[in-house]
């Protein structure tokens, strides 16, 4: 059954001229693609059985890790015939084939996340998703969605759509946003309504439950994480990587 599914589908054109003739996952860091960073975080959380949904270039990304027999894993794809959006794979997954519980993160978001902290979160709780969120300085997320998180930090009390976030983040030194980490169980599948393309996770989907009544539950992370979107960002990722290698 399938445990998690990587994005790999987006451009990365802030990132050029790396990503120029190279999916943005690929990408390397320290001679080795960013997105075997997260595929070895997975597995070292026994995560193995991993779907790949790929667009942009997407047949480099199936024959630099092919099957993942070469990581110990058991790798399939999804591909886009055309660009999906982040919730695309909704419409390529068989969801006979996903575990109950199923992790869905991006694939450039290297993120040092307690998996299985992560999961037991996700199950004691019941709830149908769970969002990992990251707290940074207001001043860096006025364009971003903005998770509104319980008092406990233990449910999300809205999903903030970026156009009210100046207004959601007014007076407060710092707010959440999405890691870009996830868990689902199947029920999700019951939000996936819209029929026409793009879909978004961000705009169609975690709105639709948002705004059902459902129970989404909230995990505030901590643990190291790094958004690999343009060449600062991408330095800052070597960095650590370099700091916990040594």
């Amino acid at each position: 059954m399938i445990q998690a599914i990587l994005l790999a589908g987006g451009k990365g054109s802030r990132l050029a001229p790396l990503t120029d003739n190279l999916p943005k996952p690929l990408v390397q860091i320290h001679g080795k693609p960013m997105m075997q960073y997260v595929l070895e975080h997975l597995r070292s959380a026994g995560i193995t059985n991993v779907a790949i949904s790929v667009a942009h270039l997407g047949h480099m990304i199936s024959d630099q890790f092919g099957d993942g027999s070469a990581l110990g894993m058991n790798l399939s794809y999804l591909v886009e015939p055309e660009p999906m959006g982040t919730g695309g794979w909704t419409k390529l997954v068989n969801w006979n084939d996903l575990d109950e519980n199923f992790i869905v993160a991006n694939a450039d978001n290297l993120f040092w996340i307690d998996v299985a902290q992560f999961l037991e979160r996700h199950r004691s709780h019941g709830d149908i998703a769970t969002i990992a969120g990251i707290e940074l300085p207001s001043a860096d997320i006025a364009k971003y969605e903005i998770l509104r998180p319980d008092i406990d930090h233990r449910n999300l009390d809205a999903y903030v759509d970026r156009t009210q976030a100046e207004i959601e983040l007014a007076g407060k030194e710092t707010g959440f946003i999405s890691s870009g980490w996830y868990i689902m169980n199947k029920g999700v599948r019951s939000f996936i309504v819209r029929s026409e393309l793009p879909i978004s996770n961000e705009v169609h989907i975690w709105p639709a439950i948002s705004q059902s009544g459902r129970s989404i539950g909230f995990y505030h992370a901590t643990e190291p994480w790094f958004d690999s979107g343009t060449h600062e960002r991408l330095a800052r990722v070597a960095a650590h990587v370099a700091s916990i290698q040594q």
